[in-house]
């Protein structure tokens, strides 16, 4: 993961920090990283937490599945300086019911808002489409994706768990927050 926030360092010109400390399981003391990315884009700012926590189940048994296994948390917020009201919104992957009963749905994951226009616009991004094609093939991976309006400014929040390290999730992450902003800097 190192890599990719040190490209995303240089590629958006933004503040990275890294730190690195131990972490106690009741048995020992294992490693724990944080790494931490803050930067501007147009009228928005994008702020990146990601922690790993490293187990010493680091190789899932076939008893325990990986329960126990290493820990990827992240946290990407987003905030866009804007004169305009929009609306909320909030994506979550389809239920288990609409999948099995919608075997091919134009999307795979459910969008709740109140706007039209901005749901074209979520319907149409690549860049969520393949955070939801990684929750299709990664069945752990579920991310909370949710905005509201606070104080003047437009804030979207994702936060997902992982017991793998997924690039490609920040990647597509990162990019879908730079489209965002660009939609509200219209």
């Amino acid at each position: 993961m190192e890599n990719t926030f040190t490209k995303l360092k240089e590629n958006e010109n933004a503040e990275f920090r890294k730190s690195e400390k131990k972490w106690w399981n009741g048995h020992a003391y294992l490693p724990l990283l944080n790494y931490y990315l803050n930067y501007k884009y147009l009228n928005g700012k994008i702020v990146a937490h990601y922690e790993f926590r490293q187990s010493e189940f680091s190789k899932p048994s076939m008893i325990d599945g990986g329960a126990f296994g290493d820990r990827h948390n992240c946290q990407v917020k987003c905030e866009i300086e804007t004169d305009k009201n929009y609306p909320n919104f909030s994506i979550s992957e389809r239920g288990i019911l609409a999948k099995l009963f919608n075997r091919k749905p134009e999307l795979n994951y459910l969008i709740k808002c109140n706007d039209e226009n901005l749901i074209n616009f979520l319907r149409r991004n690549q860049n969520l489409n393949d955070i939801f094609i990684i929750v299709e093939n990664s069945p752990e991976f579920s991310p909370l994706i949710e905005t509201k309006m606070k104080n003047g400014n437009y804030e979207l929040n994702i936060i997902y768990n992982t017991q793998q390290k997924n690039e490609n999730a920040l990647n597509s992450i990162n990019e879908f927050c730079k489209n965002l902003i660009e939609y509200c800097s219209e």
